[in-house]
Protein backbone atom coordinates (compact mmCIF):
# COMPACT_ATOMS: atom_id res chain seq x y z
CA UNK A 1 0.00 0.00 0.00
CA UNK A 2 1.79 3.04 -1.05
CA UNK A 3 0.82 6.88 -1.10
CA UNK A 4 -0.93 6.41 -4.32
CA UNK A 5 -3.27 4.73 -3.46
CA UNK A 6 -4.16 7.04 0.09
CA UNK A 7 -4.15 10.05 -3.23
CA UNK A 8 -6.78 8.13 -5.53
CA UNK A 9 -8.77 7.92 -2.02
CA UNK A 10 -8.45 11.21 -1.34
CA UNK A 11 -9.06 12.56 -5.21
CA UNK A 12 -12.42 10.34 -5.06
CA UNK A 13 -13.82 11.29 -1.75
CA UNK A 14 -13.39 15.44 -2.84
CA UNK A 15 -14.86 13.89 -6.30
CA UNK A 16 -17.87 12.09 -4.98
CA UNK A 17 -18.23 14.70 -2.35
CA UNK A 18 -18.17 17.65 -4.43
CA UNK A 19 -15.55 19.35 -2.29
CA UNK A 20 -12.43 20.89 -3.08
CA UNK A 21 -10.97 20.26 0.15
CA UNK A 22 -10.92 18.72 3.00
CA UNK A 23 -9.91 19.24 6.28
CA UNK A 24 -7.30 17.91 8.55
CA UNK A 25 -9.21 15.40 10.35
CA UNK A 26 -11.02 13.88 7.36
CA UNK A 27 -7.67 13.51 5.73
CA UNK A 28 -6.74 11.64 8.64
CA UNK A 29 -9.71 9.91 8.76
CA UNK A 30 -9.01 8.45 5.16
CA UNK A 31 -5.65 7.19 6.24
CA UNK A 32 -7.26 5.05 9.24
CA UNK A 33 -10.08 4.03 6.51
CA UNK A 34 -7.26 2.37 3.88
CA UNK A 35 -5.16 1.02 6.62
CA UNK A 36 -8.47 -0.57 8.02
CA UNK A 37 -10.83 -1.48 5.34
CA UNK A 38 -9.54 -0.07 1.79
CA UNK A 39 -5.74 -1.77 2.22
CA UNK A 40 -7.90 -5.44 2.21
CA UNK A 41 -10.71 -4.55 -0.64
CA UNK A 42 -7.61 -3.43 -2.66
CA UNK A 43 -5.12 -6.51 -2.05
CA UNK A 44 -7.71 -9.30 -2.08
CA UNK A 45 -8.08 -11.75 -5.13
CA UNK A 46 -11.42 -11.39 -4.95
CA UNK A 47 -13.98 -8.90 -2.47
CA UNK A 48 -17.45 -9.02 -2.31
CA UNK A 49 -19.41 -5.77 -1.10
CA UNK A 50 -22.44 -6.94 -0.27
CA UNK A 51 -25.58 -5.31 -0.12
CA UNK A 52 -29.53 -5.36 0.60
CA UNK A 53 -31.78 -4.54 3.32
CA UNK A 54 -30.62 -3.69 6.31
CA UNK A 55 -34.23 -4.61 8.02
CA UNK A 56 -33.40 -6.71 10.88
CA UNK A 57 -34.39 -10.27 9.60
CA UNK A 58 -32.97 -9.41 5.62
CA UNK A 59 -29.74 -8.17 7.50
CA UNK A 60 -29.01 -11.72 9.27
CA UNK A 61 -29.63 -13.05 5.75
CA UNK A 62 -26.95 -10.39 4.47
CA UNK A 63 -24.66 -11.30 7.31
CA UNK A 64 -24.77 -15.07 6.42
CA UNK A 65 -24.15 -14.15 3.11
CA UNK A 66 -21.07 -12.30 3.70
CA UNK A 67 -19.97 -15.20 6.14
CA UNK A 68 -20.28 -17.45 3.01
CA UNK A 69 -18.31 -15.60 0.86
CA UNK A 70 -15.47 -14.66 3.17
CA UNK A 71 -14.53 -18.15 2.35
CA UNK A 72 -13.84 -17.43 -1.30
CA UNK A 73 -12.42 -13.96 -0.36
CA UNK A 74 -12.81 -10.51 1.49
CA UNK A 75 -16.20 -10.28 1.80
CA UNK A 76 -17.89 -7.20 3.59
CA UNK A 77 -21.44 -5.17 4.19
CA UNK A 78 -21.48 -1.51 4.46
CA UNK A 79 -21.29 -1.54 8.15
CA UNK A 80 -18.45 -3.38 8.69
CA UNK A 81 -16.35 -0.28 7.00
CA UNK A 82 -14.86 2.43 8.91
CA UNK A 83 -17.13 5.81 8.10
CA UNK A 84 -14.34 8.29 7.28
CA UNK A 85 -16.87 9.88 4.99
CA UNK A 86 -19.28 12.90 5.30
CA UNK A 87 -21.79 11.06 3.49
CA UNK A 88 -22.63 7.57 3.24
CA UNK A 89 -23.12 7.70 -0.99
CA UNK A 90 -19.65 8.67 -0.89
CA UNK A 91 -18.89 5.65 1.07
CA UNK A 92 -20.53 3.43 -0.98
CA UNK A 93 -18.98 4.67 -3.96
CA UNK A 94 -15.35 4.29 -2.69
CA UNK A 95 -16.46 0.58 -1.83
CA UNK A 96 -18.23 -0.02 -4.54
CA UNK A 97 -14.96 1.51 -7.24
CA UNK A 98 -12.43 -0.94 -5.11
CA UNK A 99 -14.49 -4.29 -5.03
CA UNK A 100 -13.98 -7.00 -7.60
CA UNK A 101 -17.72 -8.33 -7.35
CA UNK A 102 -20.65 -6.26 -5.86
CA UNK A 103 -24.14 -8.96 -4.61
CA UNK A 104 -26.59 -7.65 -3.73
CA UNK A 105 -29.70 -9.60 -2.41
CA UNK A 106 -32.70 -8.47 -3.11
CA UNK A 107 -35.99 -9.17 -1.17
CA UNK A 108 -38.04 -6.30 -1.85
CA UNK A 109 -37.79 -2.61 -2.65
CA UNK A 110 -38.21 -1.01 0.86
CA UNK A 111 -34.86 0.98 1.92
CA UNK A 112 -31.83 2.58 0.25
CA UNK A 113 -30.81 -0.54 -1.66
CA UNK A 114 -32.81 0.80 -4.10
CA UNK A 115 -30.74 3.81 -4.77
CA UNK A 116 -27.53 1.98 -4.68
CA UNK A 117 -29.26 -0.93 -7.42
CA UNK A 118 -29.94 1.98 -9.60
CA UNK A 119 -26.48 3.80 -9.03
CA UNK A 120 -24.78 -0.13 -9.75
CA UNK A 121 -27.19 0.33 -13.24
CA UNK A 122 -23.67 2.33 -14.83
CA UNK A 123 -22.16 0.80 -17.46
CA UNK A 124 -18.64 0.52 -15.52
CA UNK A 125 -19.91 -1.26 -12.63
CA UNK A 126 -22.42 -3.88 -14.58
CA UNK A 127 -19.79 -6.34 -15.25
CA UNK A 128 -19.21 -7.18 -11.41
CA UNK A 129 -22.75 -6.99 -10.11
CA UNK A 130 -24.39 -9.57 -9.39
CA UNK A 131 -27.82 -9.67 -8.09
CA UNK A 132 -29.71 -12.79 -5.90
CA UNK A 133 -32.88 -11.91 -6.10
CA UNK A 134 -35.81 -13.61 -3.69
CA UNK A 135 -38.34 -15.20 -5.71
CA UNK A 136 -41.83 -15.20 -4.28
CA UNK A 137 -43.39 -18.54 -5.33
CA UNK A 138 -47.09 -17.70 -4.27
CA UNK A 139 -47.49 -14.22 -6.44
CA UNK A 140 -47.26 -13.89 -9.84
CA UNK A 141 -44.33 -12.13 -10.89
CA UNK A 142 -45.99 -9.14 -11.27
CA UNK A 143 -47.44 -8.66 -7.12
CA UNK A 144 -43.65 -9.29 -5.96
CA UNK A 145 -42.54 -6.70 -3.83
CA UNK A 146 -40.51 -5.04 -6.29
CA UNK A 147 -40.97 -1.88 -8.11
CA UNK A 148 -41.02 -0.77 -11.78
CA UNK A 149 -37.39 0.13 -11.51
CA UNK A 150 -35.80 -2.38 -9.52
CA UNK A 151 -37.69 -5.07 -12.19
CA UNK A 152 -35.83 -3.18 -15.16
CA UNK A 153 -33.10 -3.70 -12.98
CA UNK A 154 -33.09 -7.17 -12.62
CA UNK A 155 -34.20 -7.70 -16.36
CA UNK A 156 -30.57 -6.35 -17.21
CA UNK A 157 -29.15 -8.05 -14.76
CA UNK A 158 -30.52 -11.30 -16.41
CA UNK A 159 -29.63 -10.28 -19.55
CA UNK A 160 -26.41 -10.94 -18.70
CA UNK A 161 -26.99 -13.53 -16.89
CA UNK A 162 -26.11 -12.00 -13.26
CA UNK A 163 -29.08 -12.64 -11.84
CA UNK A 164 -30.09 -15.79 -9.57
CA UNK A 165 -33.29 -16.88 -8.04
CA UNK A 166 -33.93 -18.51 -4.92
CA UNK A 167 -37.25 -19.25 -3.78
CA UNK A 168 -39.00 -17.70 -0.58
CA UNK A 169 -42.43 -17.99 0.28
CA UNK A 170 -43.81 -15.02 2.65
CA UNK A 171 -44.28 -17.14 4.86
CA UNK A 172 -40.93 -19.39 4.52
CA UNK A 173 -39.69 -20.20 7.88
CA UNK A 174 -36.42 -19.07 8.45
CA UNK A 175 -34.14 -21.99 7.49
CA UNK A 176 -35.61 -22.41 4.35
CA UNK A 177 -35.00 -19.18 3.35
CA UNK A 178 -31.52 -20.05 4.44
CA UNK A 179 -31.01 -23.06 2.70
CA UNK A 180 -32.31 -21.41 -0.39
CA UNK A 181 -29.92 -18.26 0.09
CA UNK A 182 -26.97 -20.89 0.34
CA UNK A 183 -28.30 -22.48 -2.81
CA UNK A 184 -27.90 -19.14 -4.52
CA UNK A 185 -24.65 -17.91 -3.21
CA UNK A 186 -23.55 -21.59 -4.25
CA UNK A 187 -24.78 -20.57 -7.79
CA UNK A 188 -23.18 -17.06 -7.70
CA UNK A 189 -19.97 -18.61 -6.95
CA UNK A 190 -19.91 -21.53 -9.83
CA UNK A 191 -20.66 -18.57 -11.93
CA UNK A 192 -17.44 -16.54 -11.44
CA UNK A 193 -15.22 -19.70 -11.35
Amino acid sequence: MGDSELHRLIDDTRRYSDRDELEIEEYRSLTRALNEDVHDVIVADRSFFVLGSYNDEEKTRLERARDRLFNEGHAFLMDDTYAAWEYWTTQFKIYADRATHIVGIYEHTDGGHEWEAGYLDHTEYRSKTYILKRRYPELDPREEPFDGMMAHYMLLASRRDQLIEWDGAADAPMHQLDAALDRAIDSFLDSID
